[in-house]
């Protein structure tokens, strides 16, 4: 039991800047050994969110809410995926050759590219948010933050690691992902959609199905592979479009009076 919850302290060191025990592992072996919880983890930190809007929306309406949720999330996450989403934008946006996408993508500054991105990303969240009725935006932030981390898990399982250099800051590149830890992965993500109309469950994986599908081939046309920040960039396109598709299908059948 107490390896189980090493494992959930480690994977929640990774995501999250919430100080751990000291006897939790955060070596890079400890790191990718733990990543089968990334989704549990994720989850989570959508029940945090979820809570913070609620309870913000009480004080000072929804809008003004969800702004103030989204800043404290990224705060408790360290903006960690959000990288992720810049870097590729920069790299695939502005290199030429797969070395040079690379090389960007590990460049600490941040281009043009990146920064529309996060505008853009910033932004779609807030509206989509806003839009759901309240219950359904805590669910939405539930189910995207789980669901997320949960399908950037299986990446590695179809694109080998894109860089050959050890100094990076992927430790699970090296980790296996055997049937157990699929399970674990899936059913963390999924949890939170059985709380959602089966319609609309079925619609979005049927959207994030696709939408990995085309991650996947962008990543093997630019780089051959997969990099850290690419996961982090996955996981947050399917947070976005967890939560556009979540509005279209509120639009057309709502889920809350």
């Amino acid at each position: 039991m107490k390896r189980h919850i090493g494992a959930i302290l480690a994977a929640a060191s990774f995501l999250t800047r919430l100080p751990m025990p000291t006897w939790v592992a955060k070596d890079s072996d400890a790191i990718a050994k733990s990543s089968r919880w990334f989704a549990f983890i994720g989850l989570w930190i959508g029940v945090i969110a979820a809570g913070l809007l609620y309870s913000f929306t009480a004080l000072m309406g929804q809008e003004l809410a969800v702004v103030l949720t989204l800043l404290l999330i990224i705060l408790l996450t360290g903006a960690f995926h959000e990288d992720g989403l810049a870097d590729l934008c920069d790299g695939f946006g502005g290199g030429w050759e797969r070395s040079r996408k690379l090389a960007i993508m590990k460049d600490s500054q941040i281009g043009t590219y990146g920064v529309l991105a996060l505008v853009s990303s910033f932004a779609i969240k807030v509206i989509a948010l806003s839009q759901l009725p309240l219950v359904i935006a805590c669910l939405a932030l539930i189910t995207c933050h789980a669901a997320s981390r949960s399908i950037a898990g299986f990446v590695a399982v179809y694109l080998p690691y894109a860089r050959t250099d050890d100094n990076n800051k992927t430790p699970q590149k090296d980790a296996k992902l055997p049937i157990t830890n699929r399970l674990i992965l899936c059913a963390s993500g999924a949890l939170p959609m059985t709380l959602l109309p089966l319609g609309c469950s079925l619609t979005l994986i049927a959207v994030w199905l696709g939408v990995f599908i085309a991650m996947i081939k962008l990543m093997q046309r630019h780089i051959q592979g997969y990099t850290g920040d690419t996961l982090g960039a996955t996981q947050q396109i399917i947070e976005i479009t967890g939560l556009i598709t979540l509005v279209i299908y509120n639009f057309q059948n709502p889920l809350s009076s």
